[in-house]
């Protein structure tokens, strides 16, 4: 089973050197960029966690999750919603499921509401990441018209919660 840890100084190291396949390098920042946009989103009041997904004692993936206020860049939401803003695993763990299993970890994280009310879940995924729209997908997800991302290359996906 997947779990989610908190990022530690005695876990940080290992979870800044876990990269995703080269295919997905390309559509994803590191972790580190990730964490660093987690202090700036401290600045502006974004209530955000960073978190480790463990298979018992080894990180094997990351995921960032995002409250994002009604109308805030960089998104502009018409509503309050929670944002996955990164979902990774390690390109040596994938293809066992834990990618799967580890949404799964994150949907209940953020169904307890840690920052606020929200209806919604929306995460950005690149239209290449197949595997990763199929897990979303069946999570409930439903592709949008909306694209973020410098380039706009990034498609937004919304769930709505129960």
């Amino acid at each position: 089973m997947i779990e989610l840890k908190e990022i530690t100084w005695e876990n940080f190291w290992q979870v800044i050197e876990l990269k995703p396949s080269q295919s997905q390098m390309d559509n994803l920042p590191s972790n580190a960029v990730f964490m660093a946009q987690s202090y700036v989103n401290l600045k502006f009041s974004y209530p955000d966690a960073c978190f480790a997904l463990y298979k018992e004692a080894q990180p094997v993936g990351f995921t960032k999750v995002v409250y994002v206020p009604i109308g805030a860049e960089p998104y502009e939401f018409p509503e309050d919603t929670y944002m996955i803003d990164a979902y990774m695993i390690d390109a040596n763990e994938q293809g066992k499921g834990y990618g799967r299993q580890g949404f799964h970890e994150v949907l209940r994280y953020i169904e307890t509401k840690p920052f606020g009310e929200s209806q919604t879940i929306k995460l950005a995924c690149h239209d290449s990441n197949t595997i990763a729209i199929g897990i979303y997908k069946r999570a409930g997800f439903q592709e949008t018209d909306q694209f973020v991302g410098r380039e706009k290359r990034l498609r937004i996906y919304s769930k709505t919660m129960a």
